[in-house]
């Protein structure tokens, strides 16, 4: 996970050229004039959603007369924004929204999850991973493949757990532990799972919020989200908030605050490391008399 992730480095750069702009007064027609581009390019960069114009990027920090120090985190960004993880040769195959949280954990120094209904991705066993993705086919376009996207979660998790790999940290909603998201066997094995990871991997540390958990303020979590801080010279951050149909990405500091604070209250509402694994633990063993049996 050392590669900075180009997502969040495009984003970072589109709000640095945005920053630019608007401290010099200029309006993105008059810019994009001025240095010989078109507006829609000047509008792509901005928006960071494609490759970014490396000349585009150049000329704009040469004309606005740059410092040396901003313009090379700018040029900086504006290359890793180009760079091709291992998830996009096989992107349509183990489906976009794993290719986009592939992209958002590279090169990162920490994630904290919040996962409200299921377990998440990245401990999710491989029986687990194809449990869920067999369960609805109609959700997945015809060039999603079932065995190549179980296999890169399992490649997310190689890279989440190996030396150097990121701290992970996340708040399990009793609800993903007890419902029956699979048979009662694939499971059992799950949770097992995940106490077998966090006691061999002490950068992962879970934490079970019970039902009857009170958080501070009431607050009622309306889905999951995963925090992400990197390693780049920039101190970015984003949020990927998970709904039904799509994930949404959030990597402006006054969108991710409210996050990080409602994380923090459900850090402290959830039970401890020991007694949420004793917990897993637990849910497990009461899942053995139904192993075997159909869910």
């Amino acid at each position: 996970m050392t590669r900075p992730s180009p997502y969040v480095r495009r984003r970072w750069l589109g709000r640095e050229i945005r920053r630019l702009r608007g401290e010099h007064g200029m309006t993105a027609e008059s810019l994009a004039h001025d240095v010989g581009f078109s507006r829609q390019q000047l509008s792509a960069l901005e928006n960071g959603r494609l490759g970014p114009d490396i000349d585009l990027v150049s000329a704009i920090c040469e004309y606005l007369t740059v410092g040396v120090r901003r313009r090379t985190a700018i040029m900086d960004a504006a290359t890793d924004g180009w760079a091709q993880g291992w998830w996009a040769a096989d992107a349509e195959r183990m489906g976009a929204r794993q290719a986009l949280y592939a992209d958002l954990e590279s090169g990162t120094t920490s994630i904290a999850e919040y996962a409200l209904s299921l377990i998440p991705g990245l401990l999710q066993t491989a029986a687990f991973a194809d449990a869920r993705l067999r369960s609805d086919p109609t959700r997945y376009p015809d060039t999603f493949d079932p065995r190549v996207a179980v296999a890169a979660r399992a490649h997310r998790q190689k890279l989440l757990l190996a030396s150097g790999g990121p701290r992970y940290e996340v708040v399990l909603d009793e609800v993903a532990i007890r419902r029956c998201a699979a048979e009662p066997g694939v499971v059992a094995d799950q949770l097992r799972h995940i106490i077998e990871v966090c006691a061999t991997h002490a950068s992962v540390t879970v934490h079970v919020l019970p039902m009857d958990a009170s958080i501070r303020g009431h607050s009622a979590p309306r889905s999951a989200h995963s925090i992400y801080r990197y390693r780049d010279t920039v101190g970015s951050s984003a949020v990927a908030v998970d709904t039904l149909r799509k994930d949404f990405v959030h990597t402006e500091p006054e969108e991710i605050a409210p996050y990080l604070s409602l994380h923090r209250q459900l850090k402290a509402a959830a039970l401890d490391p020991d007694p949420s694994l004793r917990l897993l633990h637990k849910t497990a063993q009461a899942l053995l008399p139904f192993e075997g049996a159909a869910a």
